[in-house]
């Protein structure tokens, strides 16, 4: 597609162990993408300051639609799947291979808060 370079990474599809998951649009997030942080070490009262490389989780996290359909418990089971977040503007996707359940939020005011955790890199398609 000519002129995607300007279009922000917007996750508008979501797979999880195949089946499509319907969830909040703008919702859709990934943190600790880069599987670590670096944190500053200062020297002493003189001297340069370091960095030390700290892992950080990966997590995946959206709002679900909460619906008849919807069995919690199904979500709560879920170990060593695969999700996909896919931008359908640009065609970009995030792979993310081994992914089980991490929480789930309040259900019954609306959309409810789920989380993943990302166990294994992320590829990006």
């Amino acid at each position: 597609m000519a002129g995607t370079d300007e279009f922000l990474y917007h996750i508008d599809t979501i797979t999880v162990a195949g089946a499509p998951l319907d969830f909040e649009d703008g919702t859709g997030s990934i943190t600790g993408a880069a599987r670590y942080e670096n944190e500053v070490v200062p020297s002493g009262p003189k001297g340069r300051d370091y960095t030390k490389r700290k892992r950080v989780p990966t997590t995946f996290k959206c709002k679900l639609q909460f619906g008849p359909k919807t069995d919690p418990q199904s979500y709560t089971e879920i170990a060593g799947a695969q999700i996909a977040a896919r931008d359908s503007k640009t065609g970009r996707r995030a792979l993310m291979n081994n992914c089980s359940f991490a929480s789930m939020g309040e259900i019954g005011t609306g959309s409810v808060d789920i989380t993943f955790n990302v166990l294994s890199p992320i590829q990006w398609l």
